[in-house]
């Protein structure tokens, strides 16, 4: 049955403008082959009580999986408070804040991510957020081109793969070209053209590595030096701000967004004082009225962004309000000590488990010589993509294969681990694993 609420009447008045005979003619593009021949079988109208009856014994056919996959999307607890704010309707159905004084709640929730962002990862100002860590990246180089007049966009090998493919699809229309080059090969790469050097710290595999010198580099060389940053790893790493980064973008949704199929996410973006005017997207900041009132304000937006695109350097006139919202609930659940706590959760069970990891024949760390945070890949001696579909029949998602994305490192998965991880959970993943590689 259609829940179509024309009448015969209505759809043969709209196909004979549209100069249709039938329905069926709007879908002549689509190959028979992959069209019903009849209606599909949908069973008859339940009772609300019968068709969540229904749901139920369905949902126990799900496979209840414990993963170990992170790359850029991690899984850490949500205290029961988060969602029981954010689901507020004040919060839940609340639009883009464009009326400052009748959005004077939602205004200071956003100033307080803002300043959140900045006393963790070291930086003057954010913005209001971006959609995710990806776009984040790309209109930090973007920026950067703007900023410097200057085309070439250097990004390591090291940062992530997807984040390097939206910043190579923003660069083309915006008159930039990106250049992936290997954490050895950056400095060489760095010429008088460069607008940016871009790094990820912790980087993609995991890997600590100290963003120092190649922040001097870029600046010996005219150009800004911008890091990508996990949130939570800062809990217990010095920010990319005390480097010298001039631009520290990343993904949030760490920061208590549950993980979904794929979204939402939550970008952030900071920047040093002296590139505050040309920071994409909206500010908010704080202000008092004529009676000495404290009241937040949009600020130093650019409208451009909005009216005058042709001038623009970003065209992001939005942001992720409700996501950020969730960080910032979840950070003032946790508290400066909270929040540090939950960093060193992850790193304390992050060693264990590669300890325990490294006790099997054949597996060893693919970086040795690199310190890690939570995340960190392990060479399995066999193929890993193998290994990881082995160890979904025993209910774990083992983790990234890293074939995918560099044939050199078939053999290596990419293993995340949170707070959530009991010391029973991981010795049990460790013991999967050996059965896989035994």
């Amino acid at each position: 049955m259609r829940y179509i609420p024309h009448t015969q009447a209505d759809t043969q008045q709209m196909l004979g403008t549209i100069g249709a005979a039938a329905i069926d003619e709007l879908f002549d593009d689509i190959p028979a082959s992959l069209r019903l021949s009849s209606p599909p079988n949908i069973p008859a109208a339940l009772d609300e009580h019968a068709i969540l009856k229904n749901l139920e014994e369905i949902s126990k056919n799900n496979q209840i999986l414990t993963s170990f996959l992170g790359a850029g999307a991690y899984e850490h607890y949500v205290p029961s408070i988060v969602m029981e704010l954010v689901s507020r309707g004040e919060f839940l159905s609340a639009y883009t804040p464009y009326q400052p004084e009748a959005s004077q709640g939602y205004l200071q929730t956003i100033y307080e991510f803002q300043s959140m962002i900045c006393a963790i990862t070291g930086m003057d100002a954010a913005n209001a957020s971006m959609y995710d860590g990806g776009t984040a990246l790309a209109e930090a180089c973007i920026m950067a081109s703007g900023v410097k007049n200057r085309s070439k966009l250097i990004l390591s090998s090291a940062v992530h793969p997807h984040y390097r493919k939206i910043v190579e699809t923003f660069a083309e229309p915006a008159g930039a070209h990106a250049v992936t080059v290997s954490d050895e090969q950056l400095f060489a790469a760095i010429d008088d053209q460069t607008a940016c050097v871009a790094v990820q710290y912790p980087d993609f595999f995991g890997r600590v590595r100290s963003p120092k010198k190649v922040i001097e580099a870029a600046h010996a060389a005219g150009a800004l030096a911008v890091v990508v940053s996990d949130p939570v790893a800062l809990g217990v790493l010095n920010p990319p701000g005390d480097y010298g980064a001039d631009v520290v973008v990343g993904e949030a949704q760490s920061l208590g967004v549950p993980l979904g199929y794929g979204g939402p996410m939550v970008g952030f973006f900071c920047v040093r004082r002296e590139l505050i005017r040309a920071i994409p997207g909206r500010i908010v900041g704080k202000t008092h009225d004529a009676d000495s009132r404290r009241g937040f304000v949009m600020t130093l937006r650019t409208r451009e962004q909005d009216i005058r695109r042709e001038k623009a350097t970003s065209n992001i006139c939005t942001n992720q309000a409700l996501m950020a919202l969730v960080t910032t609930v979840w950070m003032s659940a946790l508290g400066k000590s909270g929040f540090r706590a939950v960093a060193e959760s992850c790193v304390q069970k992050a060693h264990y488990l590669a300890g325990e990891l490294l006790k099997i024949p054949g597996v060893s760390l693919t970086f040795p010589n690199d310190p890690f945070a939570f995340e960190f890949a392990v060479d399995l001696g066999r193929d890993a993509e193998h290994a990881a579909d082995r160890l979904l029949d025993s209910g774990y998602i083992a983790g990234l294969p890293l074939g995918r994305f560099d044939q050199n490192l078939r053999n290596s998965l990419l293993i995340s681990v949170s707070e959530t991880k009991s010391k029973q959970t991981l010795d049990a993943f460790a013991l999967a694993l050996a059965k896989v590689c035994g």
